[in-house]
């Protein structure tokens, strides 16, 4: 029994986390200008869902819009 919660403790944290799904586009540093960075995709919606690669900007960056 112990042998199958630690294969499945392994598991649960190998799993990517979800955060990203509670942000924007428009909260991520990786998008400038509808484009992303990091996948290079372009004509992204600001207010759609952000990707597994979410970085969330810096708090300074906000304040000096």
């Amino acid at each position: 029994m112990g042998a199958l919660r630690n294969a499945l403790q392994r598991f649960r944290r190998g799993l990517p986390k979800m955060d990203f799904m509670n942000h924007k586009h428009e909260d991520c540093a990786n998008f400038d200008n509808g484009t992303c960075k990091f996948w290079h995709f372009t004509n992204l919606d600001p207010k759609g869902q952000a990707c597994p690669h979410f970085k969330p900007k810096n708090k300074n960056e906000n304040h000096e819009k």
